[in-house]
């Protein structure tokens, strides 16, 4: 049986995401999509492009109200985010992809491998 190691807990919820990230050649990539689950301490989402386990994201998402009060006062919150996980989509379109939530102030714009 799977045992689920989360820390906090993840709330099924779909709310628009802006990603960017930097790819291996340093070019700035950038794709707004949909959350599929957030926690406070990351989130999985969808993407149609490919990424590298480790690659650091710039993640922006807008909170509705009631997750502003446990989350961030802010109307929008940004992190940064390390993928954890990728996964092809089960109609092999685009990607699963998991992340982990980062200190704001470890902001990176490289790719990392």
């Amino acid at each position: 049986m799977f045992e689920d190691r989360r820390r906090q807990k993840r709330v099924d919820v779909n709310i628009p995401i802006r990603v960017k990230w930097a790819d291996a050649n340093g070019n700035r990539c950038e794709e707004v999509t949909r959350s599929i689950n957030v926690s406070a301490d990351g989130a999985i989402f969808l993407l149609k492009q490919q990424l590298k386990m480790g690659t650091v994201l710039e993640l922006s998402l807008p909170l509705p109200k009631q997750m502003q009060k446990g989350v961030s006062p802010k109307a929008v919150y940004e992190a940064m985010g390390l993928v954890t996980r990728v996964e092809h989509t089960p109609d092999r379109l685009g990607f699963k992809i998991a992340v982990r939530f980062r200190a704001a102030n470890s902001k990176q714009y490289r790719a990392e491998s």
